[in-house]
């Protein structure tokens, strides 16, 4: 009685038929072994009380969804032959329909499918209300053929299927792929905003250059040719600046000769660092004066003529300006020479005139001829020029302050190391007082040549020089600073560009962002539509499709 009473208590016991509520195996106990159920520990260990099976939810993974549906033959495999047919009535109804907010509503932006029309004939049936017979059938052709729709999505069920595997792609592709997208477009966009602060700072830097090396050549950058040929004007007195500076290398000039002299046997014939003891001695005088030894007694310096628009544009152009042909000397100056000839053609002998061909290098010829003092004393083309201004020359000057560098060096290590070990010595430098110097004062004879190769190897000063050697350099220098500008000019077309992308791909993210917005809302809702409609058919148990568009 006491199990009875428990049965009564749990509602499974109040008339003949609730046995039948009972699990099979507790009626199968139940009737067979009804003793067993007198004791309270009996029945303690032996009634189990199972959950109702409606309320068993079903769990389904929406990648496995078509095919579970399928499985259970709820669809046919075949489904697919079936759906062709009702996109085509589905594509011919949508060509004549009314008016109305929720129609266009549902067939903006979407797939239309088994519950959309469902939607659409709910909305028909306040449309076409008026066509409506007394016996419930409507005359309406339209709602004739979202019915015909609707009859052929429901038989065998296409309509699941079809929704199972709209859901599946949904879940799998689209929303995944309009997420990529948007975050693909936010990544551009951090690029295009990182680049873009690059080709500022690129651009700024190009100008900074331009503007350092301007400052560097000492003009302002405006119109860079002209005022290059401005500068020439300055070349003289920078030239001064650097035979002054020269001066101050006398003393080590004459340590290096002494020093020379010393290890030297046969120094009769002993030449030391020519050209930098004559402009020590004599200043930056012209190259004619250097060879000649005395001052000429007029200079003729050579015409520098710079184009300040156009380069030149072939190499074997001949120039007949004012500089090319000069018939009263017979000076004949073509762009890839110098030739003088003097007045060989007009000396009654040959002999009595001297052509020194040794001067022939770098497409520059300078003959100087001397008729019995009719064109002596005139220094005419790079003998008018001076010892700085002579690209030979001051090869030289510069060959000699090298070489006065490099003794200076090594005679300082020698002294240094030699004070530091008193048994480390040369016997050349024990020979004679001259020789034996201070490391400071060397130190001081070092700073003084390499102040003179400072001030000569200045970037204004060889630029000046060379624009003065060869005016096509002034071409050559105006494109490798103008190519500065013409860099900023480029990056900042880039950053335009990377401006425009940017902006382009903002507006593409905003277009998109509405879109999966109303794919997920559309997508949850063929989700509850699916579980509603599998819920039906297994007595309203709860469906659950794991894994669908809640979790992304």
């Amino acid at each position: 009685m006491k199990v009875i009473s428990k049965l009564l208590d749990l509602g499974c016991w109040t008339n003949t038929s609730s046995f039948d509520l009972l699990p099979y195996y507790f009626r199968f106990i139940f009737s067979n072994n009804p003793s067993m159920f007198e004791d309270n520990n009996s029945w303690a260990m032996t009634v189990t009380i199972r959950k109702p099976e409606q309320n068993i939810p079903i769990d389904i993974q929406t990648s496995k969804l078509l095919d579970w549906v399928i499985s259970r033959r709820h669809c046919a495999k075949t489904w697919p032959q079936q759906i062709t047919l009702i996109r085509e009535k589905i594509n011919s109804a949508i060509q004549d329909m009314p008016e109305h907010k929720g129609i266009t509503k549902l067939l903006t932006g979407t797939y239309i499918n088994y519950f959309h029309c469902l939607q659409i004939i709910e909305i028909l049936k306040e449309t076409e209300a008026d066509t409506r017979s007394m016996f419930g059938r409507y005359g309406s052709q339209r709602m004739k053929d979202w019915q015909e729709v609707v009859r052929l999505y429901e038989k065998d069920n296409v309509y699941l299927a079809e929704a199972c595997q709209i859901l599946m792609r949904n879940v799998a592709y689209e929303i995944p792929g309009i997420k990529k997208s948007i975050a693909k477009y936010e990544q551009i966009q951090h690029d295009a905003e990182k680049k873009e602060a690059e080709c500022v700072k690129n651009a700024q830097d190009f100008r900074d250059k331009y503007k350092s090396l301007t400052n560097q050549l000492g003009i302002e950058g405006k119109n860079v040719k002209s005022e290059l040929t401005d500068l020439l004007g300055s070349l003289p007195e920078m030239y001064k600046e650097v035979a002054k500076q020269a001066k101050n290398t006398k003393e080590a000039a004459a340590f290096y000769r002494s020093f020379l002299g010393q290890i030297i046997t046969n120094n009769s014939e002993l030449t030391c660092l020519p050209v930098l003891q004559y402009i020590i001695e004599h200043g930056n005088t012209t190259v004619y004066e250097w060879r000649y030894g005395e001052p000429p007694l007029r200079i003729e310096e050579p015409v520098l003529f710079v184009e300040p628009e156009a380069p030149v544009t072939t190499d074997d152009a001949i120039d007949f300006g004012d500089a090319a042909i000069d018939f009263g000397s017979s000076d004949v100056e073509l762009e890839t020479g110098d030739i003088d000839w003097g007045q060989i053609d007009m000396l009654p002998d040959a002999h009595e005139a001297t052509i020194d061909f040794s001067t022939i290098e770098d497409a520059e010829l300078g003959i100087v001829v001397q008729e019995a003092g009719v064109e002596g004393g005139v220094a005419k083309d790079n003998e008018a020029l001076t010892m700085l201004d002579y690209h030979k020359t001051r090869n030289m000057f510069l060959d000699d302050l090298a070489e006065l560098e490099a003794f200076l060096r090594q005679r300082l290590i020698e002294v240094q190391a030699t004070a530091k070990e008193s048994k480390m010595g040369f016997s050349f430098s024990q020979s004679h007082s001259s020789t034996e110097i201070a490391p400071q004062e060397l130190e001081v004879m070092l700073s003084h040549v390499l102040s003179t190769l400072d001030a000569i190897n200045r970037p204004k000063l060889k630029n000046l020089a060379l624009i003065r050697e060869s005016p096509r350099y002034v071409d050559r220098v105006a494109n490798s600073l103008q190519q500065h500008l013409r860099l900023a000019d480029k990056v900042d077309g880039n950053r335009t560009t990377l401006a425009e992308r940017r902006r382009t791909t903002a507006a593409e993210q905003a277009r998109l962002q509405p879109t999966l917005k109303k794919l997920i809302e559309r997508t949850k809702e063929l989700q509850a539509d699916i579980e509603k409609n599998i819920s039906k058919k297994y007595n309203n148990r709860p469906v659950h499709i794991t894994g669908g568009v809640t979790s992304l």
